[in-house]
């Protein structure tokens, strides 16, 4: 059995992602690990005009304080951990992030929020587990 000392849980406010979070402070105290919760604003659509990136950032920051509030009551003082809101396409920040902090395991939704995109594109879990330079646990 591997053991983790850095473990990424990105979050994005889907249900998948809490139960995601939940597994993750478990793992890591059992390992007693460090957690890192992440959240990534989507810009890749905001190349459209300057109001439009502005709306999405703000809305982004409000989204990101909820998402944290709600992983402090998960992860309440059981860990170590760091919130970090990032901006721009979630499943290339969340590889580039794991890659730069030295991530150990990912643990994340099998589904998040954008189900667009996930049909239009492919899903970001399909794309970080194909990417992630360490083991990658899908939650359902």
């Amino acid at each position: 059995m591997d053991e983790y000392k850095n473990i990424l849980v990105p979050v994005d406010e889907s249900n998948q992602s809490y139960d995601a979070l939940k597994e993750a402070v478990s793992i890591a105290h059992r390992n007693n690990a460090h957690l890192y919760v992440l959240t990534v604003t989507d810009m890749s659509v905001a190349t459209v005009n300057a109001r439009l990136i502005q709306y999405i950032q703000e809305d982004g920051e409000e989204r990101a304080k909820r998402t944290f509030d709600k992983a402090a009551q998960i992860i309440s003082d059981k860990i170590s951990y760091t919130t970090r809101k990032i901006e721009g396409t979630p499943k290339v920040n969340i590889v580039q992030f794991a890659k730069e902090n030295k991530i150990d395991l990912i643990v994340m939704g099998a589904t998040g929020k954008n189900a667009i995109e996930r049909v239009l594109i492919g899903s970001t879990t399909s794309f970080v587990v194909a990417h992630a330079p360490c083991n990658v646990m899908v939650v359902r």
